[in-house]
């Protein structure tokens, strides 16, 4: 089997007019990925399409984490509603970078402050048909294996934007995203954060974890008292 390498620059990838560097893998003689060890596949489309995720946000991550980012373009196309580029692209990270990379993108929050949106990140997990075999075999077969995958989805006050993981998937039908009404832990947030005046980049995220502070709190409070109730109705006071 393939092992991981440190992968191959390639100076020619570029999304963004800013371009953090990224390392394209060399699959050699692999004809799934199951055959490549020690990486996890991920997609990161949603931050940079819906969720206001920049190459900034990045190289301030590789900075703090001192990660590499890892990546492939396949010939098929992996996702539909992506576009040209992000349709057929997933990115790696080294098993032992993975958990790294989910809590910084986890822990970033982003703010349009004319808009009033804010917009924070989830991860998910699904599997997919395999496009490494998809590739080599050229068509999607009965026994074209799948395997699991990574992709973060945006939420935000004004909407989510997911894979619908429960839905029943199609065999050979690319995924795609959805979107869902808001949370409304992400509503009262907003709303709490906005009303304030003299709002700053700099100084929103502070009031926004603040904020979500005092709402889990009460969120607590809410349940723990929900739960006491319930228990002296069953078992009396």
């Amino acid at each position: 089997m393939s092992q991981p390498n440190d992968g191959v620059e390639d100076e020619f990838y570029k999304f963004k007019s800013f371009r953090v560097p990224k390392y394209q893998i060399k699959f050699e003689k692999a004809a799934k990925l199951s055959d490549i060890q020690g990486y996890v596949w991920y997609s990161p489309a949603a931050l940079y399409l819906w969720g206001r995720f920049t190459e900034t946000n990045l190289a301030e991550i590789i900075s703090r984490t001192n990660i590499k980012i890892f990546w492939y373009k396949f010939d098929k196309p992996i996702f539909d509603h992506f576009g040209p580029e992000w349709n057929h692209l997933l990115w790696a990270a080294s098993v032992e970078d993975w958990p790294k990379v989910v809590d910084a993108v986890l822990e970033t929050v982003q703010f349009d402050i004319p808009l009033e949106i804010l917009y924070q990140y989830a991860l998910q997990e699904f599997s997919i048909i395999d496009p490494l075999s998809v590739d080599k075999a050229r068509v999607v077969l009965a026994t074209t294996p799948e395997v699991p995958i990574q992709a973060f989805a945006v939420l935000s006050n004004k909407g989510q934007t997911a894979f619908n993981t429960k839905a029943k998937a199609v065999r050979g039908k690319r995924p795609s995203m959805s979107t869902f009404k808001p949370q409304p832990v992400h509503q009262k947030a907003a709303k709490l954060l906005f009303a304030g005046e003299n709002l700053t980049q700099d100084g929103a995220f502070q009031r926004y974890k603040s904020i979500m502070g005092r709402l889990a709190d009460a969120s607590y409070s809410v349940d723990a008292n929900d739960k006491h109730q319930e228990f002296i109705r069953r078992h009396g006071s």
